[in-house]
This record gives structure tokens, sequence and C-alpha cells, in this order.
């Protein structure tokens, strides 16, 4: 890619992340004072768990079936082998799950709050697998405008089905947020998968061969997305064990607020997947670039979120959520790490290293469950955030570190944006004469 291709679709995937971050923020507006902190918790526990479930049973095959679309293998494919080892096993995985709660785990805090919406998952879990899998199809192909485009019809169809719905029926909010959320993901898989027959012949196969070189390349990486998955959305859990939804809505919101801030690294990633699983010529430019503009970036949003954060909760989601500051401020040591472990996860693929991204992403998690343990019954939900950054500060450090020693490239050439990268990106915005 070259570098003016990738800062104007660097500039494409920041508008659409900032036309999603407001429409992120609209729907988490609504949510918080119409659900309240109870049935926000609620709404989260059930929207983590698909994707704890999903990269237990799936996780490497939707990192392998990038690293293969990457290099041009027949997506009808790469889909036969998503929809049996991907969608069925979570859907099987799933119902097993559940009846085994429902006999057995009757006295568990959490099966008291999720009650009957726990078969919700039976839905719920192969269609997020489906639709994250879709996704990926899509910008590992290249695809960058309709990655984009399916990005933000998943943010605006949840928030227009549920306004729409809770118009309809004022005093069911839980249940339309919950109709819109699966709303949501439906129509995203299906528009995806149609826009994927329009470029590619999808047409189900199979063959053994791809078929084992596919799931041993998943049996490597699967555990990375495991482990990631957990360090992300365990903290929901344990929150839910330990303590009671209402403290699970206020850590829902703290995180959503710290999450919008994901729109930096994903606007830098969107457009360089292909090119960083593929690797080549110019990467060893391409991959410090990337991370010094994401780092310089994250770090003035980080610090303008830490200042206005508490004015924009009360403002934004009322003075009922208030409580989630201190737990925000926490989080964002962990925002700031995130941004520089989603591309060098990336370009680790790309260099043929899921294993030992896989040992890096087992130990960050073990980390992380052992402090939220150990603090949240002493801080309740500051120290589960403080357990998260704590963990993923952990995590990029090491992906630092393997990188600089693969790549031969000194970590003070990673780390924040230098004036050669000013002068470069004056050059490449500079009206053609």
């Amino acid at each position: 890619m070259k570098s003016n291709d990738y800062v104007r679709q660097l500039i494409l995937s920041i508008g659409t992340k900032l036309a999603m971050l407001a429409l992120r923020l609209l729907r988490n507006v609504l949510l918080a004072r119409i659900l309240g902190p109870a049935d926000r918790g609620l709404f989260a526990l059930l929207g983590a768990l698909p994707e704890l479930i999903g990269a237990i049973t799936s996780g490497g095959l939707n990192t392998a079936v990038g690293y293969q679309a990457a290099r041009q293998h027949p997506m009808g494919l790469l889909l036969t082998l998503m929809l049996i080892y991907g969608c069925l096993a979570s859907a099987l995985a799933t119902l097993f799950g559940v009846e085994m709660m429902q006999l057995f785990g009757q006295d568990l805090a959490i099966m008291h709050q999720l009650g009957p919406f726990a078969w919700l998952l039976l839905l719920a879990v192969p269609l997020f697998v489906l639709k994250s899998a879709l996704l990926t199809l899509h910008n590992a192909d290249g695809r960058v405008g309709t990655f984009n485009g399916l990005r933000l019809l998943e943010s605006l169809v949840p928030l227009l089905l549920f306004l729409a719905l809770f118009w309809m029926w004022p005093h069911a909010a839980l249940s339309a947020a919950l109709i819109s959320w699966l709303g949501g993901l439906a129509l995203v898989a299906a528009v995806g998968l149609c826009l994927l027959a329009r470029y590619h012949n999808i047409r189900l196969r199979w063959d053994s061969g791809s078929q084992g070189e596919l799931l041993r390349f998943g049996s490597r990486s699967h555990p990375d997305v495991l482990f990631q998955q957990l360090l992300m959305r365990a903290d929901y859990l344990l929150i839910g064990l330990l303590l009671d939804s209402e403290k699970l809505g206020y850590y829902a919101m703290a995180t959503a607020a710290a999450e919008l801030l994901s729109i930096v690294p994903e606007a830098v990633t969107t457009p360089l997947m292909k090119r960083l699983l593929q690797q080549g010529e110019g990467i060893d430019q391409l991959t410090p670039l990337a991370l010094r503009l994401t780092g310089t970036a994250m770090l003035a949003a980080c610090l303008s979120l830490a200042l206005v954060g508490e004015w924009l909760i009360v403002t934004l989601f009322g003075s009922a959520f208030q409580p989630a500051y201190p737990a925000l401020l926490a989080l964002l040591p962990g925002m700031f790490s995130l941004c520089y472990t989603s591309i060098l996860h990336l370009d680790l693929l790309g260099k043929e290293r899921p294993g030992t991204l896989s040992v890096f992403a087992g130990g960050a998690a073990a980390l992380d469950l052992l402090l939220a343990v150990l603090l949240i019954p002493r801080w309740g939900i500051v120290g589960a955030a403080i357990a998260s950054s704590v963990a993923h500060t952990a995590l990029a450090l090491a992906m630092l570190l393997l990188y600089g020693r693969v790549s031969g490239i000194a970590i003070g050439q990673t780390l924040l944006i230098l004036p050669s990268d000013l002068r470069l990106l004056r050059a490449q915005l500079r009206p053609a004469t």
C-alpha cells in the first residue's frame, strides 16, 4: 500500500469512526437514562457473553479465516468452515452451557440476574460469530469501504430499532433494547453476506486439505483470541458474581465511555489489516508510523476524557451514573496500551507468531483475573478497572519488546509522533497543483 493510499483510507476510516462514536454515544445516553443502572448492567452482561462464548468456541477460527482471506483463499471455502466450525459449534456449546446453568447454577447470582434472558444467547452467539467473521473477511480482503459501511450500519441500526420499539412499548424498555441489539446483529450479518457475494463466489464448498491448514492455524491462534476476550470481558462476569447488577451498570457505563476511544486504533488498523497480515516491502516503516500516530492520538484522547469525563457522565447519562467516573479514570491507562496492542497483534500475526501471542495474552488474562479477584472485594468496580489497566499495559510492553526483537526497530521509534511524521502528513494532505 502506498503511503498516500494509506493516508486517504485513514482519513475515511477516521470519518467513519467519528460517525460511529456519535451514534454509540447517543445510544448509550438513551440506554442509561431509560434503563437505569440495574437494567443497564444486565444488558451489558448479555452483550458481553456472546463475545466470550464466541472466543471460547471459535475465536481462533476467526483469526485464521482473516489470515487466509488476506492471502486470497476462496471465500466459499472460508465461509463453509466458519458456518460449520464457528456458528454451529458456538450454538451447540451455548445450548449445552445454558442447560447446565439451568440445572446446576440456579443459586448463582449471575443466573438470578439473567433469568429467562439467558435463552436469548442461543440466537445471539451464532449471529455474533457470523457477523464478526464477515467483518473480518471484508477487511482482510482489502474492502475497507465495505468494512467501514458495515461498522456504521452496526452502530446505526440498533439505535433506530430501539427508538422505534421504545416508542411502541414505553414500558418494556429492556425488551426493546434486547430486540434492537439482536436485530442489528442479524441485519449486519445479512448485508455483509450479500456484499461478500457481490465480490466473490461464495458457493459453499468443502476441501479437507484446506480445512486442515485453516484449523491448524486456528488452533494456534485460539488461545490468543480466548485470552484477549477474557482480558476484555471477564471483569463483567466477576463483577456480576461478586457485586450486583447496579454496580455492573456503573462499570458498564465506565467501560462504554472508555471504549469510545477505541475508534482511534480501529481507524488506523482498518486500512492496514490486509497489509499487516501480508507483510512485504515497506512494512518496517509502515508499522512504526502507525504505532506513533495512534499512540499520540490516543494519549491526547485519554487526557481529554480524564479532564471532562465526570462532567460528561453526569450531563449525558444522569447523576445516577456519577459513581462510574473513578472506574473510568482507572480504565484509561489500559485503553492507551490497547492502541499499541491492536496494531502489533496484526503485525506479529503476519510475522507468524500466533503461539507467542497466545502465551502473552494468557499471561495478561491470568494477571487480570488474579488482580480482579483480589481488588474487587476491596475497591469494587475501581478494583476491576485497575486490574484491567495493569494487565493491558503488561501485554503492550511484552508485544513491544517482541516486535523490537523480530523487526530490529528500537522501541523509541514506535511510541509517539516524530517531526518527520508531521512533514509526511503535510505532504500527503497538500492539494495537488
